[in-house]
């Protein structure tokens, strides 16, 4: 798995809810303009694969540090971020994946690793990454919800 460039997507995707997220009210004689969120159904084939790809690795991701006893909130932060981008039911729709894969991973470590010493072990091996994830995935979350909230468009 490539995390940092993976964490990337999130920035990628949030480019997109700026450029597609909902417009400003009409001044004057101008027609209206809709407010439109981003959704799944506005990605590419291709970024809908990413998009999943992403939300494997990101879940894997929070599963390893929940299971070393550290807990990132990740759905919830994010869901924060972007919220004012992104439409409700594409949120849903990808919390959703995410709870089901987090728990899938959780519970192969769980099953792996269910002697407290082995369990130690890994997760002290892994001590240096999950440092790195969280920096990585905490700067994504912020650059989220900037991009989010400097949106001119939302």
């Amino acid at each position: 798995m490539s995390l940092s460039r993976s964490l990337w997507a999130l920035a990628a995707v949030m480019a997109l809810a700026v450029a597609f997220g909902p417009r400003a009210p009409a001044r004057g004689g101008e027609a209206p303009l809709v407010e439109v969120k981003l959704g799944i159904s506005s990605l590419s084939k291709t970024d809908r694969d990413t998009l999943w790809r992403r939300v494997d690795e990101y879940a894997t991701v929070d599963a390893l540090v929940d299971f070393c006893g550290r807990k990132l909130n990740l759905q919830r932060r994010t869901w924060v971020a972007v919220a004012p981008c992104i439409e409700v039911t594409s949120l849903r729709k990808v919390a959703a994946v995410f709870r089901a894969k987090k728990a899938e991973y959780v519970k192969a470590w769980e099953t792996a690793f269910a002697e407290a010493d082995k369990k130690a072990a890994m997760c002290e091996s892994q001590k240096a990454k999950i440092a790195e994830y969280i920096k990585i995935l905490d700067a994504h979350i912020n650059e989220a919800a900037t991009m989010c909230s400097a949106c001119l468009f939302c």
